[in-house]
């Protein structure tokens, strides 16, 4: 009750109550944020060491830290990026992919955004990399390539939205891979289609692999198992139409390729035809007796 007194006789007399500027035992704002950024600072060059030494688990563990204590600073914008590279150098693909989704959507409009976005390009593009890629001991075309296709739509997408970007030159090259790849992926589906007489679904693939990868060394396989599937299903005019737009590029490969239904196998083995007007005839039937007419 005293002190309220005394603050009312103050407040007459027209004396203010100590603002916090003004007030001598509160410490002063300015100097605590700097303080507070300096030790931000601090944490992000030693995070940012050990992630430019090699050490990503000890990065993404400061990294941690640095959000945790200054979540709303420029300090934990940064963190939030760089953390999504380590766990890409750290093969952690599937936490790398989450942080690039959470980092685009939080913050659509920063200037990494180009870069996040080439980022995760790479992550998928890396995703199932194998030694035996570029090798010929084994066929890896015909592996899974949703992880392809998610890279070539996220290297689009940089070169869409940010074509002065640094990163597009790069990413273009790696697109032209990509198609290559997904389109000898799809040839594989073509050929299993055609192999079990399903030559209408092979037809229909092998138009999407030249509509949708035109430049693909896999188009001119495609363009060949479309003339064939035309010819098996009886359609012999447009097997020549594609026959002929083979023979543009390889004509001694066109050559080898029908316009009409092909033999079987065991035709091939067997010439003698399998129809009945190929077959022995019948004997002639006996002459009728004219004793019993």
């Amino acid at each position: 009750m005293c002190t309220s007194l005394l603050l009312a006789a103050c407040a007459s007399d027209g004396a203010q109550i100590p603002t916090g500027s003004d007030n001598p035992f509160r410490p002063d704002d300015r100097i605590s944020q700097r303080e507070l950024r300096l030790a931000a600072d601090e944490l992000y060059r030693s995070a940012r060491a050990r992630l430019d030494s090699g050490d990503y688990a000890g990065a993404l563990q400061q990294y941690e830290q640095l959000r945790s204590r200054y979540p709303f600073s420029d300090f934990a914008t940064q963190a939030q990026l760089e953390s999504v590279f380590a766990q890409y150098r750290s093969f952690q693909p599937e936490q790398a992919l989450a942080g690039a989704d959470r980092f685009l959507r939080e913050h659509p409009r920063h200037e990494a955004v180009p870069y996040m976005l080439y980022l995760r390009g790479m992550i998928n593009f890396e995703r199932n990399a194998s030694f035996f890629d570029d090798s010929d001991l084994v066929d890896t075309t015909k592996r899974d390539v949703g992880s392809l296709r998610r890279a070539f739509d996220d290297f689009s997408q940089l070169i869409g939205r940010f074509p002065d970007s640094p990163y597009v030159t790069d990413a273009r090259q790696r697109m032209i891979y990509l198609r290559n790849r997904i389109a000898q992926n799809e040839m594989h589906v073509v050929r299993y289609y055609y192999g079990r007489g399903a030559w209408l679904a092979a037809a229909r693939r092998a138009e999407a692999v030249i509509a949708e990868y035109p430049g693909a060394p896999a188009t001119l396989d495609a363009v060949e198992m479309l003339a064939r599937s035309y010819a098996e299903l009886g359609l012999s005019e447009q097997a020549s139409e594609a026959r002929e737009l083979l023979a543009k590029v390889e004509p001694v490969r066109a050559r080898r390729v029908p316009v009409t239904p092909e033999k079987s196998w065991w035709q091939k083995l067997w010439p003698f035809g399998g129809d009945d007007s190929e077959q022995a005839p019948a004997p002639e039937a006996m002459p009728e007796d004219q004793s019993v007419s």
